[in-house]
């Protein structure tokens, strides 16, 4: 555990990456589960996934300049 403002906040952003990982996870389950069921929420979940890895690239950036 950090002692220090810096420690804390890098804690806190591999944090915020580690979830990020697990959501795209599920978001992958679910493409899989959906097959080509339902275009549209494919598509949806597709889309969420992709501005899912944008916010976590920016986490990333945030993280590696901390």
């Amino acid at each position: 555990m950090a002692g220090n403002t810096r420690g804390k906040l890098k804690e806190q952003f591999e944090g915020i990456h580690n979830n990020y990982s697990w959501a795209l996870t599920h978001m992958e389950r679910a493409l899989v589960i959906i097959k080509e069921h339902k275009p549209e929420l494919s598509d949806s979940i597709a889309a969420m996934a992709e501005e899912t890895q944008t916010l976590d690239k920016l986490a990333q950036g945030i993280y590696s300049k901390l």
